[in-house]
């Protein structure tokens, strides 16, 4: 069984989970979605679907899933996030 720490991520691209910002607190999670939403907006960027923060807990990875990580780096979501909650959306 894995040990679980929690961090905070945040849609960069509003509306898709496909780029993810990570931050250590739901504290700082509000408030750097909160800055990117305002600077979309001032670009006339589309951000209509919000952006969404969640919960992310994380797994406690073993030297293979290091490994792993380093060779692979488009799997790391896969061998480090346990699960993921959307809590807030910023809109």
């Amino acid at each position: 069984m894995h040990d679980t720490k929690e961090i905070f991520a945040y849609q960069v691209i509003p509306g898709t989970d496909e780029v993810l910002a990570f931050t250590e607190t739901l504290g700082s999670a509000r408030q750097e979605a909160s800055q990117h939403f305002e600077g979309l907006r001032a670009e006339d960027e589309k951000v209509d679907a919000g952006i969404a923060i969640y919960k992310v807990s994380l797994k406690n990875p073993d030297l293979f899933d290091f490994v792993n990580v380093l060779n692979h780096p488009e799997d790391a979501r896969e061998r480090l996030v346990e699960t993921m909650e959307r809590v807030e959306l910023i809109s």
